[in-house]
């Protein structure tokens, strides 16, 4: 199959960040995301601290395309806002926000972080994800040999179901169409002929020529 584009694409939000702790009126320390707290310079700290990262417009976005601020990984995630608009106030150790209508020409992303162990910070990846108007999520692997069970739901919206391949190690072993909904469309793979110990699977959302969202998940 021969597809025109592949989504989502992702725009690392690495790099340098500022850090400023609370009630310290002193310039803001630069740091390089994604660290923990020491990493970032504050194993002896405990308390808030802000770190903020300025962005540009990410490209031209068509009506059909949504941009997602995303977070891998955090622990001691206080607040997270864009542009002065709060996003979250205490968000999960991992989040997804579609901020398309936030975005200006230049952004202001501010993360606050309360540091109470070593291992608070923003570990994971920060990024910016440009979807399509439907995606993959929740996708997750069970794997009782030689049994495999790949789950997940299909969220947002199509005015016609989409297509959804699923590959074991580069072999395609399922084919189905989901119609995504704004709860998210569950779906359900189970597969009993794995015969050789699987690594790597993969689920792909595609609408006609276009891979609308990929998921790729290894099996340990």
């Amino acid at each position: 199959m021969s597809l025109s584009a592949v989504y989502p694409h992702r725009i690392r939000l690495r790099g340098p960040w500022e850090c400023q702790i609370a009630g310290c009126s002193g310039e803001p320390r630069r740091v390089i995301m994604p660290a923990r707290w020491g990493e970032a310079g504050l194993a002896d700290y405990r308390g808030l601290a802000t770190f903020t990262r300025r962005f540009g417009y990410p490209g031209k976005i068509d009506e059909t395309e949504h941009v997602w601020l995303t977070c891998d990984g955090c622990t001691g995630c206080h607040g997270v806002s864009l542009n002065g608009q709060a996003l979250a106030v205490v968000p999960d150790s991992t989040f997804a926000f579609d901020v398309t209508k936030l975005l200006r020409s230049r952004n202001r992303l501010e993360i606050a972080i309360e540091g109470t162990t070593a291992d608070a910070g923003l570990w994971g990846e920060v990024a910016l994800e440009i979807r399509k108007d439907a995606f993959l999520a929740d996708v997750r692997i069970e794997q009782t040999k030689p049994k495999l069970q790949i789950a997940g739901k299909v969220v947002g919206s199509s005015p016609q179901p989409l297509e959804l391949y699923t590959l074991v190690d580069g072999r395609h072993v399922d084919y189905r169409t989901v119609l995504p909904s704004n709860d998210g469309t569950p779906f359900r793979i189970e597969l009993s002929d794995v015969q050789d110990p699987a690594q790597l699977v993969r689920v792909e959302l595609i609408h006609i020529s276009t891979i609308w969202y990929i998921v790729e998940v290894p099996i340990r």
